[in-house]
């Protein structure tokens, strides 16, 4: 008498991921999230009143504009407008005079006259320059020292910095599941220096690195099952943010359309076409105005300030692409990472390109593995890679016309930060699967990253008040007393609150991303072990732990160092896109993220 063998159900090689394994967040995470915030929002803060005004990148064309516009100026073609007279000899190549022998505006602007030096900021909407002349404005800046009314709209940009590390850590959370992983990507901020000072300098960088990062967890969201039309606008809100503010902003913009078309989230086809119909509206509306004028009035949607120049290279001479190709990588990290000053001092050689090739062999690597999510790594990297490719192409173009060419365009991608973390986050969650190993990378960046900020406020110290040489002397403490806005007493303060709150933060951090959730009961298939045998796998704090389907294939715990890992935080059930795979175990690890 023949028997027929029971069949173990199928498991699809990406199973679905409801929306109850979603991780609940705890309030030791959310404090940690909390001090993360505070401990960023400090640092940029001390960065603002340490960095000499006018120091910051092209900060002297940004408060330049703005005066402009507080002075009731008209926003001029590009390339019509000019650089104050005044404020142009407040931008002295060493140190500024002391603080208590500065003028107000209305002294250094005098009657108005101008510099021939062109002001190439008119080539951007007026938008930021408009908020941040408010801001002169509210503090009487015809009668206050100017340098105070600097600091007054540089702590502008800090706060509106401030989301950044919340938006970090949540995109990368809803993209893994892994609250370990989005505490660490959420730290990983404060080892880019030059974000640091951007964010921290009166910049039309800033709100456009705010606008990405909260256009790429919109995104996110959008991309793992988030149907909603609320959502859908928002995100179109954001794209509009960011190309109100500056051309640079529509980078975002094929980046948003490709989560939206590509995502999980159960409205078909047509669905997804409409809402991203509607994320290409909202901008197109309100922003697309501008640049549609522009191009009607001079052929380009973003015009050029300066004249075009063309030089001819040499007979039998032409460009030379692995002579690009090193000045590109060398600009693009150090002005990535940490090119402080005015593009003047670089972070350790040794640091940059360290960090710059571990950063992309994970990434590479991490998409070779079975186990990626290929579709969330890619879609998220397609925002910096576009702002490469702009970068790229107009870099190239002033190499060939100019017979040279210097890199520093790093900040083109700060605003696709949060997404350059998130396929980050993927493809190291990808390539290192015990939780014992997941825990001590975790611990290392939350431990080094902190350590690199302090560094290179080391550098700033030394490099605006020390003639760059490392120590702390009579003479450079005295500098550095007159050059401040109000005296050392601030800078104290500041001091002392980066130091409270980051060890505290750090404290904390280093217990969060520790963390181990409760183990589940893991059985082997078939019944060959016994029922209620516990798994001694240590796991990561994803998931709450559930007792075993018996429905289910499972695998002895030797076999799988971390189950039940990964649970990415779908609205909507995912779409499966493989065949089932009878013998592909039931670890979420496979499973999309």
């Amino acid at each position: 008498m023949s028997t027929t063998r029971p069949r173990t159900p199928a498991v699809s090689a990406r199973p679905a991921v409801r929306r109850h394994d979603r991780p609940p967040i705890g309030r030791r995470e959310a404090t940690t999230v909390i001090g993360l915030t505070l401990a960023f929002g400090l640092v940029l803060a001390l960065w603002a009143y340490v960095n000499p005004s006018l120091h910051g990148p092209d900060e002297l064309a940004n408060v330049d504009a703005v005066i402009h516009l507080a002075m009731g100026q008209g926003w001029p073609p590009a390339g019509d407008l000019h650089y104050l007279q005044g404020l142009l000899a407040q931008n002295v190549p060493v140190h500024l005079p002391a603080a208590t022998d500065r003028p107000d505006f209305a002294t250094i602007v005098g009657d108005g006259s101008e510099n021939p030096l062109v002001n190439p900021m008119s080539q951007h909407p007026p938008t930021w320059f408009l908020v941040q002349a408010v801001v002169a404005h509210l503090l009487d800046f015809a009668g206050r020292r100017w340098d105070i009314v600097v600091l007054g709209m540089r702590l502008v940009d800090v706060v509106v910095m401030l989301p950044v590390p919340a938006l970090v850590w949540a995109s990368v959370r809803r993209a893994t599941g892994s609250p370990r992983t989005a505490v660490a990507a959420a730290a990983t901020l404060l080892a880019v220096p030059q974000l640091a000072q951007l964010g921290s300098s009166v910049s039309v960088w800033v709100p456009v690195i705010t606008a990405g990062v909260l256009a790429t967890w919109l995104a996110v969201r959008v991309l793992t099952g988030d149907r909603s039309w609320w959502t859908a606008l928002a995100l179109g809100g954001a794209l509009a943010v960011g190309t109100a503010m500056m051309a640079g902003g529509a980078i975002a913009v094929p980046f948003a359309l490709l989560a939206v078309v590509v995502a999980r989230n159960g409205s078909g086809p047509r669905g997804r076409l409409l809402r991203a119909l509607v994320v290409l509206a909202v901008p197109a509306v309100t922003t697309g105005w501008w640049y549609v004028t522009k191009a009607v009035q001079t052929g380009t949607p973003q015009p050029d300030p300066f004249p075009a120049v063309s030089m001819s290279w040499p007979a039998h001479e032409s460009p030379a692409p692995t002579q690009f190709a090193g000045a590109f990588w060398n600009g693009m990290s150090n002005s990535f990472w940490g090119l402080l000053g005015r593009y003047e001092w670089p972070l350790s050689a040794v640091l940059v390109d360290s960090f710059t090739v571990i950063a992309l062999t994970a990434l590479v690597w991490g998409l070779s593995r079975r186990t990626v999510d290929r579709r969330t790594v890619l879609v998220a990297a397609a925002f910096p890679v576009t702002a490469l490719v702009v970068v790229l192409a107009r870099d190239w173009a002033t190499y060939a016309s100019h017979l040279g060419v210097t890199v520093n365009q790093g900040r083109f991608l700060f605003p696709a930060l949060a997404a350059l973390l998130v396929a980050q986050a993927c493809a190291w969650r990808a390539l290192v699967e015990r939780d014992v190993v997941r825990v001590r990378l975790a611990r290392s960046v939350v431990v080094v990253a902190p350590l690199v900020a302090v560094a290179a406020l080391g550098l700033l110290y030394s490099g605006s008040y020390e003639e760059l040489v490392f120590r702390v002397s009579v003479a450079g403490r005295q500098t550095l007393a007159g050059s401040l806005p109000y005296g050392l007493r601030p800078l104290a303060a500041l001091v002392a609150a980066v130091a409270v709150v980051g060890l505290v933060t750090l404290v904390l951090a280093w217990g969060v991303v520790g963390r181990r959730r409760p183990q589940r009961a893991v059985t082997a298939s078939a019944g060959t072990v016994a029922a209620g045998t516990a798994s001694t796998v240590g796991a990561d704090d994803t998931v709450a732990a559930h007792p075993a389907d018996p429905g289910s294939q499972h695998v002895p715990a030797a076999e799988h160092d971390d189950p039940a890992d990964d649970r990415s935080e779908h609205d909507a059930p995912a779409e499966h896109d493989g065949p089932t795979d009878p013998t592909h175990h039931d670890d979420p690890d496979h499973g999309d993220r």
